[in-house]
């Protein structure tokens, strides 16, 4: 749990760090003490108590997301999730990417059944599986494999680790230990909390220098695969790794220069959802009927951007709020 706590405490703003592939902004001021951390603290130990135990689908998820580095207990919980929620596809593509995760010997939801394999049949015009079958190629040293699962993700119509519906899972834990005091925090700290998943890790590795140099057509795939993230992704962050990988890998001076038109234009998205949440955490710590507006434009951000992405959870936020 020390991972969530400490995001939660420094996240005033609500903003997530970007990983490796997405550049940190130059002179971002470092995070401030919430006024909710208090409140975030409760509810964080009220949902793990209230999980331990329970069965439900959501719960079992959110187990997993506090197991920590238990490898095994996360596999255990995201297997339980998807069994008792096959339709929600958040719980089968945090397996897939759990599964990938180097352990010796393997969780036996792991070795058992091909978590990867699963996600592919069940999404197959899904970019992410194939890039995660592409990483595992990697691993093996398996060139072919590599490059024909890369170039399959890069012919797919969506990029989606569904990661942008984490925060809506949570809220249906959260909204169920709340009190009415603390509804507020509940739906800001639903609103900030991680997803986590390794699909970026994945695209680095595929897409680095010392990969593309086994064959050229893996940097002609990453180019596309970059483009369609870029586009398509429903995380900002992932939009905006994919307009980094496609700028790193394209040949023409034409080909960089609309990598770097799309990585501005996504920069700037990020930052306007940084100022629309900083007026939402500004607003809820206003008065009581501030903090019930607050908390009312967090639920439907938390909604919204499950349904159709941050950028259009974003944009709703800023609308909510003017």
């Amino acid at each position: 749990m020390p991972f969530l706590r400490t995001f939660l405490l420094t996240a005033s703003l609500l903003a997530a760090p970007l990983p490796a592939l997405a550049q940190a902004r130059a002179g971002d001021d470092p995070p401030q003490a919430s006024p909710f951390a208090g409140a975030f603290a409760r509810l964080e130990e009220a949902v793990a108590q209230k999980v331990v135990g329970a069965d439900d689908a959501a719960s079992r998820y959110v187990s997993g997301r506090l197991s920590g580095f238990d490898l095994g207990g996360q596999a255990r919980d995201y297997a339980a999730a998807l069994a008792r929620a096959p339709k929600e596809p958040l719980y089968m593509a945090i397996l897939a990417d759990t599964c990938m995760r180097p352990a010796s010997p393997a969780p036996p939801e792991c070795a058992e059944r091909d978590a990867v394999g699963y996600f592919t049949s069940r999404d197959a015009d899904n970019a992410v599986p194939w890039l995660l079958q592409a990483e595992r190629a990697r691993r093996r040293n398996a060139t072919s494999a590599l490059v024909d699962n890369l170039e399959r993700a890069a012919r797919s119509p969506r990029f989606d680790d569904y990661a942008q519906r984490a925060g809506a899972v949570w809220w249906s834990v959260l909204s169920g230990v709340a009190g009415p005091a603390e509804r507020t925090a509940a739906a800001l700290y639903a609103m900030a909390v991680p997803a986590g998943n390794g699909t970026l890790s994945a695209l680095e590795a595929v897409c680095a220098p010392t990969t593309r140099g086994a064959d050229p057509r893996i940097a002609a795939a990453c180019l596309r695969l970059g483009g369609l993230m870029a586009e398509r992704a429903p995380l900002l962050v992932d939009r905006r790794a994919g307009a980094q990988v496609a700028q790193a890998v394209a040949a023409t001076d034409s080909g960089r220069a609309v990598a770097q038109a799309a990585a501005r234009d996504i920069v700037a998205a990020q930052e306007r959802c940084r100022e629309a949440q900083a007026a939402l955490a500004t607003l809820a710590a206003g008065g009581a009927t501030a903090q019930a507006r607050a908390a009312g434009a967090a639920e439907r951000f938390v909604t919204e951007k499950a349904r159709s992405g941050e950028a259009a959870a974003c944009a709703a936020l800023a609308d909510a709020l003017r």
